[in-house]
């Protein structure tokens, strides 16, 4: 067969998905299976928001380990109460904040901005200084603001002592008569961040927590069966398909617990049943699929969609100059030049060294990639980079899959 003929046959064979988006994890559902609890306690907490606006700030920090709902319930909740607070004659605006990505105080307070459509200078304010405009800003539209900052644990470490955490919680201690307008969700995926904490910004914490525990495997089934009605065509998929990964992930079963690894497996499932030629996803695909599906995987999906554009090229670069190599580490400049040629293949302009280099160094300290300076086996002094988190054919294919979602 020539190419042509393959890629076409590719192209125009049918797929067991009908909208394949509705399993990733950025997806924000409708509905909430086994969180209701978790939305009714953050509805209490705001509700002085919709009845006595301004009077207070709201505070609530949620806890719970990986893949046990937190984002997607401080999402839902955050789409939900805007709508519902409009009803109302008030405008709240949800802004999400990755702390993995935003780790001080100045990067929180641009992203946050940008997420209200407040322009702040790129510099010479300090954190003070921005917190104040934004909180003008708020006022002068008569807007109110419910910030979540996710991965909270990274601002935490980032910011050593609790100055930073303390400027936001208690952001009108100076202004006791004025309209509080910032709200703040923070989501944690333990306890342990508190202990970073003074003692007075700790007791601030611990008035509204909210606990997320791992899902069990009757849980996961039914957060499963919704999804994948709404990602598969009718009929493809059974029950006892759906049931299965549930019983590889519940706790209960002594799985992890976690619904962002159970999707994952789904959605690899079905892809294995694309890949096959066949119509219906089976318990070989799921097998398959969890074979795959390594946890540390799951979570680094996390950290690399945090990474910039040319972060990923540099990341993808790595993965192809270790896989030629098929050494533990490569040079930085083996790494330089994959990614120049990616950077042409996807018709970027690549970045000049010292760049590329900070790069490198950003997705160390962010438990990406590692890095060492080279020793015996190579010549000369060089800075080695390696990876060692993921498989890499794996990592290959996920990272490729992003830059073609990012860069079409």
């Amino acid at each position: 067969m020539s190419a042509e003929e393959i890629i076409s046959g590719v192209l125009s064979s049918p797929s067991v998905f009908k909208d394949k988006t509705k399993l990733y994890p950025e997806y924000v559902p409708e509905k909430l299976p086994h969180r209701e609890k978790q939305l009714r306690l953050l509805a209490q907490s705001f509700k002085p928001l919709i009845y006595s606006p301004g009077e207070s700030m709201q505070k609530v920090i949620m806890i719970g380990g990986y893949g046990t709902g937190k984002t997607v319930t401080a999402r839902v909740f955050g789409r939900s109460f805007s709508i519902l607070a409009k009803r109302h004659g008030l405008c709240v605006k949800y802004v999400h904040v990755n702390c993995y990505k935003a780790r001080t105080m100045p990067q929180v307070l641009h992203t946050v901005a940008r997420g209200l459509g407040i322009t702040l200078p790129q510099r010479g304010l300090s954190a003070q200084e921005m917190l104040r405009g934004i909180m003008d800003e708020l006022e002068r539209r008569n807007m109110h603001a419910i910030i979540a900052l996710d991965e909270f644990d990274y601002f935490v470490t980032a910011n050593a002592g609790s100055a930073p955490i303390y400027t936001l919680v208690r952001a009108y201690d100076d202004e006791l008569t004025r309209e509080k307008r910032i709200h703040l969700i923070f989501i944690s995926r333990t306890t342990r961040v508190l202990q970073a904490l003074d003692p007075a910004t700790s007791t601030f914490f611990m008035r509204n927590l909210i606990h997320f525990t791992p899902y069990t495997a009757a849980e996961l089934f039914d957060i499963l069966k919704e999804r994948a009605e709404l990602a598969f065509h009718e009929g493809v998929i059974d029950d006892d398909v759906i049931r299965y990964i549930a019983m590889l992930e519940g706790v209960d079963r002594e799985g992890s617990g976690s619904a962002r690894t159970a999707l994952e497996i789904l959605v690899r499932a079905g892809e294995s049943a694309d890949s096959c030629g066949r119509g219906r996803v089976t318990l070989e695909d799921v097998r398959r699929a969890h074979v795959l599906v390594k946890p540390e995987l799951a979570m680094l999906q996390d950290t690399i969609e945090a990474l910039t554009t040319h972060q990923l090229l540099l990341l993808l670069a790595t993965v192809k100059a270790l896989k030629r190599s098929k050494k533990p580490f490569v040079r930085i400049g083996d790494v330089e030049r994959e990614y120049r040629m990616l950077c042409e293949n996807y018709g970027e302009r690549p970045r000049k060294h010292t760049q590329v280099y900070t790069y490198i160094m950003d997705m160390r300290n962010m438990k990406v990639v590692q890095t060492r300076t080279s020793g015996r086996g190579f010549r000369g002094k060089s800075t080695l980079v390696g990876i060692s988190n993921a498989p890499l054919d794996m990592l290959e294919t996920r990272i490729e899959e992003m830059l073609n979602r990012r860069l079409g």
